[in-house]
């Protein structure tokens, strides 16, 4: 009896708090789409972070980007203007992290326009220069380990990073995602 009136005020105590954290804490998924700047050559891309809560995690819709490929051979390039979003459709928390399914795309054609909220851009890759085309949808189901930073490689050298961060009841960051900000 003893063991059973135990066991009750064990739950009652964690009920509200996810596997694996203690009372106060909070989780976000860190995150990062990447690509080589055409025009430096440098690394360029967008980092940011969105709260686990209500179960949920924020669909992503990232900022129209210009990707360039050469042929190593004749030095012709082509360009194109990459449009990608990300989706986590559902997730759980482990013991130790969290278990996020994905659901990442990315659109690369000659012309580009996206909308978010009040905002429309648009982009156009002249028609004298060759241009790049392709769409691909990728859903991995990940196994993340708070700190731990997985990488999914995409067409054109675009890489999505992403990683699981916990707070502790004051705001302060536990657990530390190295992915770079950009």
């Amino acid at each position: 009896m003893i063991a059973s009136i135990a066991a009750m005020l064990s739950a009652c105590a964690s009920l509200g708090t996810p596997v694996g954290l203690e009372a106060g804490q909070t989780v976000a998924v860190v995150n990062s789409l990447s690509w080589d700047n055409p025009l430096t050559g440098k690394r360029d891309g967008v980092r940011t972070s969105w709260p686990l809560k209500d179960g949920k995690v924020a669909a992503e819709y990232f900022p129209l980007a210009q990707l360039k490929q050469c042929d190593a051979d004749t030095k012709v390039c082509a360009w194109g203007v990459m449009r990608a979003w990300r989706n986590a459709p559902t997730f759980s928390y482990a013991q130790g992290g969290v278990n996020l399914s994905l659901a990442l795309e990315m659109d690369v054609a000659r012309r580009q326009q996206a909308r978010q909220g009040e905002v429309q851009t648009s982009m156009t890759i002249p028609q004298d220069v060759a241009a790049l085309a392709g769409k691909s949808q990728v859903r991995p189901a990940l196994n993340l380990k708070y700190g731990k930073v997985e990488q999914v490689d995409l067409d054109y050298g675009v890489r999505y990073q992403v990683c699981v961060q916990r707070y502790d009841a004051d705001g302060k960051v536990i657990d530390r995602c190295e992915i770079p900000y950009i």
